[in-house]
């Protein structure tokens, strides 16, 4: 039985999220608790697996948090807060009390998800434990999503709300104007930007734009992490349309590629004194840094990343292609969409981190089970995007 504990007045909201939550899952045991105080003193004799906040601020949900690692270290931890945009450290995930409760239910289902999950990794259990700072999607997010599944929802609806950030939108149109699409004139206007790549993708991009935005790491320069996250995308979707992916393929291979490093910046984040003499030891090596990292914390950023993303609800496609974006899966013959994603975001990651030794004929060892006619044909596809030098 999953446990989600709901802490905070008993509101009309709290009320409707509660009933909506018991009504979702049998498996699912839902406790409302309008006293802190007891509740932390039910989770001593009782963990939880999700514990959420409806307190009024941040600053009461930080202290909240502070007290649950403690009795509850497993806990993935959410604050609905009526102001999101404030940052609640000690938050899995922070999402706005003002989320239609049909939104809420599935994110709450993925952070249940993700804590039976964690249950079975005591690195994992341990390093959310003390994370601090974890990104959460943005309102714009819930906003844009909102507007999808409005009857009025069209790209210009779309880029209206969009146009809030110009960041966001500056992103939008580089990736529009890549070498994948090969468009005979500039993408100029985001509405057209936006039919362009459809709204799996677009939505994907609110998301690394907001994660590059607002996880400003110390000793990274964001400027060529994007670039590096940009060209995994665009050669990602090169390589997919080459193994035959649809386009629902070719678009989750652009929101991984973006995000792909996400397990990077949140241990960059909260863990600089431990991760800065990582990179600096692996100097560029992304299979060292790997190693290193399995060897610190006893998972990698791939790892970290997909839980990171599954919490954020993103697709299965998705969240395999980041935890496996150094390494190849066990390939599925069950579901060969899921691995032409995956394949194609690793050998993208592979070929963009390898290009001076491939250039003297040495094949990375992640590809050493690919056959050669394949490599190649991803190469010449890096080559015709005009990708040189690593800025990883």
């Amino acid at each position: 039985m999953t446990e989600l504990l709901i802490i905070g007045p008993r509101d009309e909201h709290v009320a409707r999220l509660h009933r909506a939550l018991s009504a979702h899952d049998q498996n699912w045991s839902v406790v409302h608790s309008a006293d802190a105080q007891a509740a932390l003193d039910r989770m001593v004799r009782r963990s939880a697996d999700v514990v959420i906040s409806c307190l009024a601020t941040a600053e009461e949900c930080e202290q909240l948090f502070a007290k649950v690692v403690p009795c509850a270290a497993g806990a993935i931890r959410v604050a609905l807060l009526q102001s999101p945009a404030t940052t609640v450290r000690g938050a899995h995930q922070t999402l706005s009390a003002r989320t239609a409760t049909e939104e809420l239910v599935p994110m709450l289902a993925a952070a249940a998800k993700v804590a039976k999950e964690m249950s079975r990794s005591q690195a994992m259990q341990k390093i959310m434990a003390q994370f601090q700072e974890v990104p959460s999607p943005p309102q714009l997010y819930f906003d844009i999503r909102d507007e999808l599944e409005g009857i009025n929802g069209t790209p210009e609806s779309l880029a209206r709300i969009a146009g809030r950030d110009p960041a966001l939108v500056a992103r939008v149109l580089r990736v529009a104007n890549s070498g994948f699409y090969a468009r005979p004139r500039k993408v100029v206007n985001l509405a057209d930007a936006i039919s362009l790549l459809g709204t799996d993708a677009f939505l994907g991009l609110v998301l690394a734009a907001h994660l590059y935005a607002g996880l400003p790491p110390p000793g990274l320069r964001l400027d060529r992490l994007w670039e590096h996250a940009f060209e995994v995308s665009t050669l990602a979707q090169s390589i997919c349309r080459l193994e035959g992916g649809d386009r629902k393929a070719s678009s989750d291979c652009l929101i991984a590629g973006l995000l792909h490093d996400i397990g990077l910046l949140v241990l960059l984040q909260n863990e600089p004194g431990l991760y800065q003499p990582l990179l600096m030891r692996s100097a560029g090596d992304e299979g060292e840094l790997v190693r290193l990292e399995q060897e610190t914390f006893g998972l990698d950023h791939g790892q970290l990343g997909a839980m990171i993303l599954e919490l954020w609800n993103l697709s299965a496609g998705v969240v395999t292609a980041v935890a496996h974006s150094h390494a190849l899966a066990e390939p599925r013959p069950d579901d060969s969409t899921a691995s032409i994603i995956q394949r194609s975001v690793m050998a993208a990651e592979c070929l963009l981190d390898n290009r001076p030794s491939m250039e003297t004929g040495q094949q990375p060892q992640e590809l050493e089970s690919i056959p050669e006619a394949a490599i190649q044909r991803w190469v010449d596809a890096r080559n015709q995007l005009g990708f040189s030098g690593s800025v990883a």
